[in-house]
């Protein structure tokens, strides 16, 4: 029987839009704290976004500012900094802004490090 090799990681489909609109939920200016449940599933759908970006090829390429951007997203998704039902309401919203605030310099850095690719792939290929 042959030995079948499992991929290490499977390309899969970012969806800006979708991340962007959970940012943009979570950024309104609001004259009171939303009710909490509605905090806690937005953290959430945040902290899967973020993780989602951050484990893509584009961060091999290093910079100051990108290790700092790194380093500052896995901090915030940690799971010991993460709200728990003990918090107090305004920390978890305050959790979930910054969780929103890092995923939009992300989205941001995403979108030119992929243009940037792209526009490299596309000057390979129309040297052949």
């Amino acid at each position: 029987m042959a030995k079948q090799s499992i991929p290490t990681s499977q390309p899969y489909a970012v969806d800006l839009t979708t991340i962007s609109h959970t940012v943009k939920q979570a950024l309104e200016i609001r004259i009171a704290l939303p009710a909490r449940e509605w905090t806690d599933i937005t953290t959430l759908k945040l902290r899967g976004h973020l993780a989602t970006l951050i484990d893509d090829e584009i961060w091999r390429v290093e910079t100051a500012q990108s290790r700092a951007l790194l380093k500052e997203a896995r901090e915030l998704l940690r799971d010991d900094v993460r709200p728990t039902e003990t918090t107090p309401p305004g920390f978890a919203y305050e959790h979930m802004r910054s969780l929103a605030l890092a995923t939009r310099t992300t989205v941001a850095v995403y979108r030119l490090r992929h243009m940037d690719r792209d526009r490299k792939r596309r000057a390979v290929e129309g040297n052949r």
